[in-house]
């Protein structure tokens, strides 16, 4: 992918200076990002967590999109399936890593809206969904994998059912207390009245020109990212999985840890759990461009592991949300402490497959 722009011809600490710079700007474009979209969700209203899902997700995967685009075309299908297999754990990783920025209590304690734990849910099926495809084999059905296909109308109507339930009353939590700054809790005041009046057409160009530059800016994070992780001479499936995830999932770090300094921690959730359904979308994208069999089928134990590890680590937020315990250990709640966990754990065990 690097010979592009001849990254992996380039000394290491060019590689670096770029990839620094780059993510620089992808943190400076998302942190006004998120405050764009929070005003979008006031004006429209929309609901924050669907917000962060649609909206969030959607734009931040435009770095995946260049990434596996070019993966897939340059006829490198199994770094393209790693590096979207490793954002899904990677940006679960970085959403336990952040939750000490909400104080001394959890992230999920904040959480009250059953849209959060649909949305989780159906990512967890789609992961399965995925693992099972990669288990049992793909077959080409005009010149596309058949399970690729369907995991991509499966993603949509994910998308699609999510939208619905969003506006849907079917249970509310009890106990719940409210939170200064808690979306379930919060009416918004008078900024978000203000939004209310806010022109819809100037906010959604602002929101696609700081889109672009969060493409333009992850195109360079993922070509230095994967320049430099050849220059390391770790294993390929390895370096999709955790090197070029992260540099990808640098859009996702920059979006959560600006919502959860405005208080908006449903929308941080959205932002993952959308951003996951995303990838998973994209299997199809690079089954589409490259040339050859199923990219299902070019997988191995490594790649069936690794969505285990992202089911693993959705099932523990998850289980957060239902339990909504305000203890903390180290400064952030079990369950983001059981997810860190988790994950180490489980890269551990992919560098032995894949190392």
């Amino acid at each position: 992918m690097s010979e592009l722009l001849d990254f992996g011809g380039r000394s290491v600490w060019f590689n670096v200076t770029l990839f620094a710079a780059a993510a620089a700007i992808v943190w400076i474009a998302g942190t006004r990002m998120v405050r764009l979209v929070d005003r979008l969700a006031d004006r429209t209203g929309m609901g924050k967590g669907f917000a962060g899902m649609l909206l969030l997700g959607g734009i931040v995967s435009l770095t995946e999109i260049s990434t596996v685009s070019t993966a897939a075309f340059t006829g490198s299908p199994l770094l393209a399936l790693n590096n979207l297999l490793g954002s899904e754990s990677i940006n679960l990783f970085l959403l336990a890593a952040v939750d000490p920025l909400t104080g001394r209590e959890a992230l999920t304690s904040f959480i009250a809206k059953p849209a959060m734990l649909f949305q989780g849910t159906m990512g967890i099926v789609l992961l399965a969904f995925t693992a099972l495809a990669m288990a049992v084999g793909d077959v080409l059905v005009f010149g596309v994998g058949l399970w690729s296909s369907a995991l991509f109308l499966l993603c949509l109507g994910a998308l699609w059912m999510s939208a619905r339930y969003e506006h849907r009353k079917v249970w509310t939590v009890q106990d719940q207390t409210e939170k200064p700054g808690d979306e379930s809790g919060d009416d918004g005041g008078p900024d978000r009245d203000k939004h209310r009046q806010e022109r819809l057409g100037p906010l959604c160009l602002k929101l696609t020109a700081l889109a672009g530059v969060i493409l333009l800016a992850g195109l360079f994070l993922s070509l230095t990212g994967d320049a430099l992780a050849e220059q390391t001479g770790l294993g390929a499936s390895f370096v999709g999985f955790l090197l070029v995830g992260i540099s990808t999932s640098l859009p996702e770090l920059s979006t959560i840890t600006a919502a959860l300094r405005m208080k908006r921690h449903e929308m941080a959730v959205g932002d993952i759990l959308g951003s996951n359904v995303f990838n998973l979308l994209l299997v199809f994208l690079t089954d589409v461009l490259y040339v050859g069999e199923p990219v299902l089928n070019q997988v191995g134990r490594f790649e069936i592991v690794a969505s285990l590890l992202a089911i693993v680590m959705t099932g523990i937020l998850l289980l957060g949300l239902l339990e909504r315990r305000d203890k903390t250990v180290l400064g952030m709640g079990y369950d983001s402490a059981a997810m860190l966990a988790v994950f180490l754990g489980g890269v551990a065990i992919l560098y032995g497959f894949g190392g």
